[in-house]
């Protein structure tokens, strides 16, 4: 991702349906919005500043998450504890091996 939350289009379809549409980017593939969701134009602005609170709210709960160990995991494996030598791609990918899920970006 290149550090922007969320893109909005104003495409011709959208204008002559008075809506726009509004593409949260870097989601996985298979996501339901992947394709954006549409909205009316009137609801723009409130529409953009709720996903903006709920994305920081997600990223907020993310990083308190970071350094957790996890306890049995889906399989039970044994617990492990994050390597602070490792960086953060390998952590999430040393994390999501011992639960055993997949990474949402």
């Amino acid at each position: 991702m290149n550090g922007v939350p969320f893109a909005v289009v104003l495409g011709e379809d959208e204008v002559t349906q008075g809506k726009v549409k509004i593409k949260e980017m870097g989601l996985r593939d298979g996501h339901p919005e992947k394709e954006g969701v549409l909205v009316n134009l009137s609801d723009l602005v409130p529409e953009v500043k709720h996903r903006i609170r709920r994305k920081a709210e997600l990223d907020a709960m993310t990083q308190q998450a970071e350094g957790l160990k996890v306890v049995g995991g889906l399989k039970g494996e044994p617990e492990k504890e994050a390597d602070p030598s490792i960086g953060t791609e390998a952590k999430e990918l040393q994390s999501t091996e011992t639960i055993g899920a997949v990474p949402a970006s």
